[in-house]
């Protein structure tokens, strides 16, 4: 691809030598016109200067100069030719009476003839004559202006390397930094037309430095969960190992294969968290029902909620909107992971014999998604905390790793969702809801 500094460059000079062509064909077309009305008053003149001026008598000599060079001719009233210059070629005589443009031999000719004291009086110039006469005075009328061309061509390229010059420092700065060094470029000092380019460089090297910072603190917090699960799966394994009897042994298996789970349901947790800490693309946007996936949530969470005899549904809407499907513009499987979560939690963290309602809903033109349940509930002066990595409130008996919250607000943040906390039904148990941004 052409650089920038080369279209420039080519299209300036371009320009320049266009305008240069077609000032000097105008001038030439001005100079000749100019030439041709000089030439046929000149024509004119020598016309009624003849016979008797230029006769053979009078001892005048014939001009030289090209801008002279006439064709003089007269005829007597009984058409014989008489003697005006000599040496000069014998054209047709035309009885004309005015100007005229004839052709002899190939050769473009301007006439004037008028009958004069009963002569017939024929003056004629070449056309050659006249473009010779013009194209000199264009020369030399146009010799300053190619000067100043070449001059304005010098110009153009000193003032178009010194205009790119910022363009240049500026690529300079962004190639020699690293991902350890994304301090801002400093936007103040570049010009007008540069300085949204370095704010949205700013604002890129800003995202890459969070995303870093985000990928770092991942790994710390991944590699820091990981190792608690892998030492006790280690130290499981020993005492089934030394276990002395296949009571004691049959115990131990079953605490390695529980200790197996949560370690198995970490890294899927991690894994999801990761996925979904990218934003979304226009591509992944597709229109979802909530209704739908709702029903299709609850059956697949029916069988742990059975085994918990806990009462999972969903809550049917009343009035009106109860026959208006809930639409939202939001990725599928996205959505499928943050309600999973939240009913994830919410079967988890409820007592056996709770309830668990799910509803999808319109509030203000907003579709949201709502989880609520009876169970214990978190104490309000968590509700600030409970999205955070690897979070857990105190005095919880049910395992987790804290991470199904994060990926729930994760996710509704690429989806420009709000989150909001709430006691349960009657002030007992927790109460998630998930608001979309209205429909345009």
């Amino acid at each position: 691809m052409m650089t920038i500094r080369r279209q420039l460059l080519l299209g300036l000079l371009a320009a320049t030598l266009l305008c240069v062509l077609g000032a000097g064909i105008s001038l030439f077309r001005s100079l000749l016109e100019e030439t041709n009305e000089l030439a046929d008053l000149q024509l004119r003149q020598l016309a009624v200067a003849l016979p008797d001026e230029f006769e053979p008598q009078t001892g005048l000599a014939a001009a030289q100069e090209p801008e002279e060079a006439f064709v003089l001719q007269a005829w007597d009233e009984e058409g014989h030719p008489l003697p005006v210059l000599q040496g000069q070629p014998a054209l047709p005589r035309y009885a004309l009476s005015g100007f005229a443009d004839v052709t002899v031999h190939g050769e473009d000719w301007r006439l004037y003839g008028e009958t004069r004291r009963g002569r017939y009086v024929q003056v004629a110039q070449a056309q050659a004559v006249r473009d010779q006469l013009a194209w000199q005075m264009t020369v030399r009328a146009g010799a300053p202006l190619l000067v100043f061309a070449l001059i304005l061509a010098l110009l153009i390229v000193v003032v178009v390397a010194r205009a790119l010059a910022p363009l240049h420092r500026l690529a300079e700065s962004v190639a020699g930094r690293s991902p350890d060094t994304l301090t801002p470029l400093a936007a103040d000092d570049m010009p007008p037309e540069l300085r949204p380019v370095a704010l949205a460089l700013n604002g890129l090297m800003g995202q890459f430095e969070a995303a870093l910072a985000a990928q770092r603190t991942f790994v710390a917090d991944a590699a820091h969960e990981l190792r608690s699960p892998l030492t006790a799966l280690k130290l499981q394994l020993q005492v089934a190992e030394r276990a002395g009897s296949d009571d004691e042994r049959r115990a131990a298996l079953a605490k390695l294969h529980g200790r197996l789970d949560r370690s198995t349901h970490l890294v899927r947790q991690l894994l999801s968290l990761a996925r979904h800490e990218t934003a979304l693309t226009a591509s992944q946007l597709h229109t979802v029902d909530l209704g739908q996936l709702l029903e299709a949530a609850v059956a697949d969470h029916s069988a742990l909620a059975d085994s918990r005899e806990i009462d999972l549904g969903v809550l049917e809407p009343q009035g009106a909107a109860a026959a208006a499907p809930v639409l939202v513009k939001a990725d599928p499987d996205g959505l499928q992971v943050l309600l999973n979560n939240l009913i994830d939690n919410a079967l988890r963290y409820t007592q056996r014999g709770g309830k668990v309602d799910l509803q999808a809903a319109l509030e203000g033109g907003r579709p949201l998604l709502r989880v609520s349940d009876n169970g214990p509930g978190v104490p309000l002066q968590h509700h600030g905390r409970l999205f955070d990595r690897f979070f857990r409130p105190d005095g919880n008996d049910a395992w987790g790793c804290g991470l199904g919250l994060s990926i729930v607000r994760h996710i509704a943040e690429h989806h420009q969702a709000d989150i909001a906390l709430a006691d349960g039904e009657a002030g007992r148990g927790l109460q998630v809801t998930v608001r979309f941004p209205q429909a345009a």
